[in-house]
């Protein structure tokens, strides 16, 4: 269970942006992917989705099999992604939708779950998330930090068991990165298997379990959350200083 990733590597066009990278990340583990700009973290978020795919290697996720030197197909990237939710850095939350739309859209269209339940589970999961107030709101009217825990809500709707994060603090203040932590830290108690792409180092120190430290393409670092305080490497040790 969780997640096994063997020898990666992602081309996009002549340029390869990640270079035989192999890590494990066990259930109910929080892996928070650190490095600098263009390290390769966004892409590697994405081929865990098969929101893009990979060109070699191979991946375990969600007790999904995918070899990447075989045809991986669309077909199989909409049956992962029911299985592994992700927030984008820009939400992506439908305008035209009111908040609740938004969270049984998935559930009803993709998963067959009946709109009045979806909707119980949806007014459940906002109470949870102090979104009671906002079910017919429009993304329009939140605030970022409220449309960020809206866009959680969506994802959580499908019951993945793994969800992505795209720098998830990017724009939002302290107070808000705060409660964004406390979710964070509250799905990893029920099990869910949490990737996080962030380049915030407090931030990643209060959620990660492990963590996964890319420069250019390549896998530096990876350990538990121990690296925070004592570093393998020497670009690691840097990277925290800076």
């Amino acid at each position: 269970m969780g997640i096994q990733a063997n020898n990666l590597n992602k081309f996009y066009g002549t340029t390869q942006v990640l270079h035989d990278v192999s890590f494990h990340c066990g259930k109910g583990e929080t892996l928070v992917l650190l490095g600098p700009s263009g390290a390769g973290k966004s892409s590697l978020l994405r081929l865990l989705n098969l929101l893009e795919m990979a060109d070699g290697g191979a991946l375990s996720i969600a007790n999904n099999d995918y070899d990447f030197d075989q045809q991986v197909s669309e077909k199989q990237g909409l049956a992962l992604r029911k299985q592994v939710g992700m927030v984008f850095q820009q939400y992506n939350l439908w305008p035209h939708m009111t908040v609740m739309e938004n969270l049984i859209e998935a559930p009803t269209k993709v998963a067959g779950v009946s709109k009045e339940q979806a909707t119980q589970e949806a007014l459940k999961m906002l109470s949870t998330l102090q979104l009671a107030d906002k079910a017919d709101a429009w993304p329009l009217q939140l605030s970022g930090g409220q449309q960020q825990r809206v866009a959680i809500a969506r994802a959580l709707m499908m019951k993945p068991e793994v969800l992505l994060f795209d720098e998830p603090t990017a724009a939002l203040d302290p107070e808000i990165t705060t409660q964004i932590v406390n979710i964070i830290k509250e799905l990893s108690e029920t099990g869910i298997t949490q990737v996080v792409v962030t380049h915030e180092v407090d931030f990643a120190k209060k959620i990660a379990s492990h963590v996964l430290y890319l420069e250019k393409g390549r896998v530096i670092e990876h350990g538990t959350k121990d690296a925070f305080k004592n570093p393998a490497t020497q670009a690691f040790a840097d990277y925290l200083t800076h």
